[in-house]
Parts: structure tokens; sequence; C-alpha cells
């Protein structure tokens, strides 16, 4: 084709060759001052259509993604940078995100009709469009014809730059999105030159790479109701009648938690329940909580084509390097919620050097590290279902046995390490090697959820031993620094194991364990069946000490449901066995327990004794721990026996050994002891500190049964200080607190004491309600007497509303 060119500029213009095709672009600040022509000759000459506004219709509806709409038109603004991308994990909603953005940044007038949507396939196998391509389209969208395109890369990039250099000098901004990159090389030519255009990018990979500088905004899963909302906003643009999300709200949300409140998954999810309008949505949800089988249920059969959450992971998965796969495969070894640095590089074999693997499964939106800078990486739910089901197919060539072997040793080591020096089951020791307290502590505290899950793991990878050994060392730290229904979960899983292969006395020392732990969390009657079971074990293999220790607990069952003459009887056979047998340490907790048990008997005198007793012998086998708990007991026994300056004493021992180990909790407990010691007395100033204190400690720990027993304690202070009003509002305070929990008890003691300020407050009809609610609480306890006194309460309490002539408000008159 041959080709005429001319041009005519006035005034400011500027006229541009491009690298000898022919194609001419006059440029002014005045347009009105320029004409350019291009006369062709052949067909094709008339103006090239435009994809002005080219964008996808956007979403109906964007669940939980409002506020980072509005971040990314704010940065889209004209003081924002040029480009701006947003990554995250695939399926979780990038592109929905930037085209609703885009549609929002037209409504605005930011960038009037030129906007110009580009998709690049950038997982795609075949590498999807490359960067000369995606100028080439880009050239097409803004008009040009395909004629008139450069044949070299060069020349196209030029014209495209010149493009966008005409809209920026006319004060016409443009905002490219392109959608789906794959890597920096397939936007890199895109960047809008200067400040007045926007590129927005989505990328599974947090694009960044010499010399090209972008804002990125990591996209994370929804939250739990905007991930429902999604949910069943799938299934009724499907079915607008279908009642099952308004029948099913819980359900339905059991449905999003398994999805992992992932978009990608709820709305195939969505689809399913759609496209089966007999399967209701609990059905799904039972179906999504077998984990071994979810991907495989998040899967939806479009015309032969598998669309769901494994589809899309595999595009990405394919994507990585053979050594970064590897550690993709192998973090999956670790059972907690997230993996330290030290951790990765222990299971690959890279050790110290494996942080930059790990940055770069992030980049690629696989990982997380949580909070940035702490060494600290987390993977959605989902992608670990996936990951480890590569890790499995890989097991051999990655080393996996291997790695879980080394992996559990580990932990095991540094459980060791810190139980030793904290001496939760004997003397503390110190030395070289050793980490300090608190740094034992504090390692403790943080890799719980890690050591919990390590031992179902052992259990489950055929670990009996490893899983036995760890809970061995763990146990001591859970039971006395108040992690109670994570003991229950460790002990059910050495349970699991014993039964499987393990001898009559392994059976019976699990059963053991784990009545001791259901013990503390109110379990009573399930800790009663195990431990008599693990007690005729133990008695049919002559396991005297087996047996003793069953006995002892068996006696701390009983005394929760109130059964004293049981359980004094069942603590004294202990006693026995442990002075018959000469270990020290375990007749020393016999005999802390028989004193609780003597306590509620009455018999104060001899209960004091024994905790003395029991005191001294922990004292001298070097358990701080109990000795603590020990002296906390006495306290306790002494100031019900009105010996109250003696009670704060030993409290006050107590109260230092606890600060130098540490246990957070058991101080605030002894602090609230103190506190009451201190309001019996008349000291009421001194009294609010201390329970200000032990309220401060329950509220860091985020223990809502500690914070519930302290503002009990505290509105009692407000009555006896003459604060009926300051008392009800603490008091509803703490009833808030205990409500639902596993003590109703506990609950009850607070809501009778609420009862009776309503009822000094001159509030009858609440006082009768109040009182009423103590009584059943009381009785759901066992505890006759104290539902019998709120009976007697309730029915005085009615009676004075109904007295002729009293208002029928509950006592409040109007001003």
């Amino acid at each position: 084709m041959t080709a005429e060119q001319w041009a005519r500029a006035s005034g400011e213009a500027r006229i541009t060759q491009v690298a000898g095709d022919h194609v001419t672009h006059a440029h002014t600040h005045n347009h009105r001052h320029a004409h350019t022509h291009t006369h062709l000759h052949g067909p094709g000459n008339g103006p090239a259509p435009k994809a002005l506004l080219g964008l996808p219709e956007a979403p109906a509806a964007l669940f939980g993604r409002e506020d980072a709409v509005e971040e990314l038109v704010a940065v889209l603004g004209e003081a924002g940078p040029p480009v701006v991308v947003v990554a995250g994990l695939a399926g979780v909603g990038k592109s929905a995100l930037a085209v609703s953005t885009a549609h929002r940044a037209v409504d605005l007038g930011l960038f009037g009709d030129r906007v110009f949507f580009l998709p690049l396939r950038g997982y795609a196998a075949d590498g999807g469009t490359s960067g000369p391509q995606a100028v080439r389209e880009m050239l097409r969208l803004l008009g040009v014809r395909d004629a008139d395109v450069p044949t070299s890369p060069e020349a196209r990039l030029a014209l495209y730059r010149a493009e966008l250099a005409a809209f920026a000098r006319d004060g016409r901004r443009v905002l490219v999105v392109a959608d789906d990159a794959g890597a920096v090389a397939q936007v890199r030519d895109l960047v809008p030159a200067g400040d007045a255009h926007r590129l927005l990018v989505t990328s599974r990979h947090r694009l960044v790479a010499p010399g090209f500088t972008a804002r990125v905004l990591t996209l994370e899963e929804l939250a739990d109701r905007p991930a429902a909302g999604l949910l069943a906003d799938t299934l009724l643009r499907a079915r607008p009648d279908d009642p099952r999300p308004a029948r099913e709200a819980d359900a339905l949300a059991a449905v999003a938690r398994h999805c992992g409140r992932l978009p990608l998954a709820l709305t195939v999810a969505g689809a399913l329940l759609a496209g089966d309008p007999g399967l209701s949505v609990a059905e799904l949800a039972r179906q999504l909580a077998d984990v071994r089988s979810r991907l495989e249920a998040l899967t939806f059969d479009e015309d032969g084509v598998p669309v769901g959450v494994r589809a899309a992971f595999d595009l990405s998965y394919a994507r990585l390097p053979a050594e970064q796969a590897r550690l993709f495969r192998l973090l999956t070894v670790n059972p907690g919620p997230d993996c330290r640095t030290e951790h990765a590089g222990l299971l690959s074999g890279a050790g110290p050097g494996v942080r930059p693997a790990l940055a770069a499964l992030a980049r690629a939106s696989l990982l997380t590290e949580q909070p940035v800078g702490s060494g600290r990486w987390r993977m959605h739910d989902l992608l670990r279902l996936y990951a480890t089901e590569r890790g499995e197919e890989c097991a051999r060539q990655d080393g996996r046995e291997e790695a879980t072997d080394a992996f559990l040793a580990r932990l095991t080591s540094d459980t060791d390490a810190a139980r030793t020096v904290l001496g939760v089951d004997g003397p503390a020791a110190t030395g070289p090697g050793l980490p300090a307290v608190a740094d034992a502590l504090h390692w403790l505290d943080t890799e719980r959820p890690l050591l919990t899950a390590a031992v179902g793991h052992a259990v489950a990878t055929g670990r009996p031993a490893a899983a036995g050994e760890l809970a061995r060392l763990l146990a001591p730290y859970l039971k006395l620094y108040g992690h109670s229904q994570e003991a229950v979960v460790v002990t059910g899983h050495v349970l699991t194991a014993a039964r499987r292969s393990g001898s009559a006395e392994e059976v019976g020392g699990a059963l053991y364990n784990l009545g001791y732990t259901l013990v503390d969390v109110d379990r009573t009657e399930e800790a009663i069946d195990r431990l008599t079971e693990a007690r005729a074990l133990f008695r049919e293999i002559s396991h005297t000490v087996g047996e003793g220790k069953a006995l002892n607990m068996l006696g701390a069952a009983y005394r929760r449901m109130r059964r004293f003459e049981e359980a004094r009887e069942a603590h004294e056979a202990a006693l026995r066995i442990f002075r018959a047998e000469g270990i020290r340490h375990a007749e020393g907790t016999a005999l802390s327990s028989l004193a609780h048990c003597l306590e509620e008997l009455g018999r104060v005198g001899e209960a004091a004794d024994a905790y003395r007793a029991s005191v001294a012998l922990m004292r001298a086998v070097g358990d701080r721990h109990r000795e603590a708990s020990g002296l906390d007991h006495l306290g306790g026994a002494l100031a019900r026996a009105g010996r109250r300056e003696e009670s704060r004493a030993v409290r006050e021992q107590a109260l230092a050994i606890l600060r130098e180990v540490g246990n957070r909790s058991r101080e605030a407990w002894v602090l609230a002891g103190i506190a009451g010691t201190l309001r019996d007395e008349g000291r009421g100033q001194e009294a609010r500190s201390r329970y200000e204190e032990a309220l401060a400690v329950f509220e860091g720990l985020g223990d809502r049964y500690g914070q519930g027993a302290v503002l009990g304690g505290l509105g009692s202070l407000h009555v006896a200080q003459g604060r009926p009003e300051e008392a009800r509002e603490v008091l509803e305070r703490a009833c808030h607190l205990l409500g639902g929990g596993s003590s109703p008890g506990d609950e009850a003691v607070a809501v009778g004491a609420l009862a009776g300020v309503l009822g000094l407050l001159g509030r009858s009809a609440e006082a009768a309600e109040t009182a009423g609610r103590a009584t059943e609480l009381f009785a759901q306890a066992g505890d006759a007497e104290q539902a019998a006194a709120c009976r007697e309460a309730a029915a005085h309490w009615r009676a004075q509303t109904a007295r002729p002539g009293r208002p029928r408000d509950g006592g409040r008159r109007g001003d």
C-alpha cells in the first residue's frame, strides 16, 4: 500500500512522524489550532472504532469491598501514583474490585469515557498476552486502525505513548485496567508517562521489579458477614424465591467458613445450591466439613469443564520454580495456623536462607507474612488443603516423612527446654542453652496453637510415641497456666492413639490425663467416666500409683458435684497410696485436694493444716507453681476462718512466686483473693485498687470468666460502701461476661448479687425476675440450698411489687 502524507500545524502545534510508518500526529496546547491529515490509498481509510468505556459490566453487588473501592478511587485521583496493582490469591475477587472501581471512577467523572479494559490472561498455559501484544491491543482500543499500527514493537510503543501524551495535553485523563497480569513484562510498556493517566493492574503476584514502581494493594479473603452475604446473593440471583438462605442462616455461615471466605469458593458453593434445589445448606456444610474432600466438593461442572478452587490454584502452582514448589508443599507439614521462618528453614533444609523463597511465595499470593516483619507466614485454609494434596503426591521426592520427624523432634526439644526453665513439673533449671523464663513462657504462649495441633498431627500420621512425649511435656504448662481447653484436645488425641495400639498402662494413663482435664472444664460426668475406667485398668494390672492418681482426681470430680463425703474418701485413699509409695510430690497434691474437700465440709482448721503440709512438701521438692497455689488456697481458708491478716500475708507470698514464674492468670486470681480480704476488713480503697489490678490482667489475657468474677467482687465492694448504682453497673457486666459459660454456679452468684442490688434500688419487679434466674442457675449447679434462698427472695420481691399502692414499674417513680 502506498500512502501520501501531509500535515499542517499552527500555533504551538508539533508534528510527529513515528519510525517511518504512515502515521502522523500533531499535538498542541490548543487543539483547535492543530490539523492532522493522513491520506491513504486503499481499503480501511475511514475512522477506526474506539473502545472507550470498554469495561465489563460491574458486579451487581460487591460484598465487603466498599472500603477497598473508595481507597482505590482515592489512589486513582490526580495526586495518586501512575500504577496501582491489586494483588491477591486466585479467586479472592481482584477483577471484580478493579471493574467496580473503574465504574465508580467513571461515575465520579475522573476519566470521562476514556477507560479501557485489557484482559491479559497472565496465568494461561501459553503465558497469555505478551507485553508487545498488550501495546498492540491498546492501540486498537485507542482507535488506531490495524493498517496504521507500526510493524516494530518499538514503533508501536512510541505511538502508544504519543497517543497518551495527546490526551494529557488536552487535559483528558485515561484509565487502563490491565486484568490478570502474570508478570511485570506484560504491563511494563503500558505504564503511562507523566502523572495524568493511570494504569490499574490485577495480578496474583505483587508485581515488583527494578524500574517498575507501583502502589500494591493486597486483597484478603472476606470477613464473615460479607462472605455469607455473597453466598446468599449468588443463590438468590439464580433462584430469587429460594427459602434456604433465610431458613438456614447458621448453616450458610458454616458453608462460608468452610469456603475460607474466598469469593470464588463462595460463588461455586452458591452455584451448587442453585443447581440442586433439594440440597439443604446444612448438608452442603456437612460435606464441606470433611477437609479430605473439600476441594473436590467445591467444584462445579460447567459443560464438562470443572470450575472451582482447585483449577484456579493449579494455574498459580504451575508457575512456581521447583524449589519454591517444594517449599510450598512442605510448609503443610506444620499443622499450626502459621509457620515461623525458622521452622520453614528446618522443613525445607534451607536453614536461615529460606526467607527469600518465602518472600517469593508471598509475592505470588500463596503466603502472607502476618504481621509484616514478624517472620510468621500464613497460608489460606483452602490453599493449605491444596498444598497438602500436592505434598502427599510428591512425598517421596520431597522427603516429607523425614521432614515430619525432624519437625516433631524440634518441637519436643523446645517444649522440654521451656518446661524445664519454668519448672512446671519439678524444680526450675537455668544454664547454658536454656532460655530465660520470660522467653520460654513467650514461646509457649505464642506456639500453643501449633503445639496443640502437632500432637494431633503426630497421631494422624502414625507417630503415637511422638504424640505422647510432646503431650507429656506440654500438659503441665497447659494445666498451670489456665489453658484447659487445649489440654482437653491434647489429651483426647493421646487417648485416641493409646486405644489404637497402646498397652493397658498407656490407655490408663491417657484416660487419667483426659479425666484430669475434663474436671478443669467442668465436664464432670465425662471426667468421672474416664477416671473410673482408668482406675479399673490400673487395678487390673496392679499399677498402684496410677490407681492413686485416678482416685485423687475422682475426688476432685466428686467435689465438683458436691458429693463431698465420696470426695473425702477418694482423696484419703489416694493419700495412703502415695505415702506408702514414698512419692512426696503426689502426696502434696493429694493433701491439697483433701484440704479443698475438708473446707467444703466445714472443717476449716483441718483444711488449713492440710494446706500447710502440702505447701511444705511442694517447697521441698522445688515445685514453685504448686507451692504458690497451695499458699493461695491456704490464704482462702484462713480468710474464711476470720484470720484475715494471716490470709493476706500468705497470699502475698503466693503473689511474689507467681510473678517470678510469670503466671499472669493465677496472679490475677490471687490479687482478687487479696482484694476480697481487704474488702471484708473494711479497707475499701485498697480493695478497689487490687480488684482493678486483677481486672486489668484478665482483660489483657482476654479472660472473660476472670473479668466476670472480679467484677462480681467489685460489685459487692460497691454495695458494702453504699454505692448501689455503681454496684448494679459492674454486676450487669459481670453477668454478661459469665453468661453461657461452663460454670453456672459462678454465674448464679453474680446474678443473685445483682438481684439483691436491684432490690436495694427499689426495682422490685426486676429484682424478682433476676432472683428467679439465679434460682435456675443454682439448680443447674446442684446447689439446692442457694436455689431455695433465691426462690424465697424472688417471692419476697414479687410480693413487694404487688403491694397495694406500689408502682408497677419495679418501684421507680416519676419525677
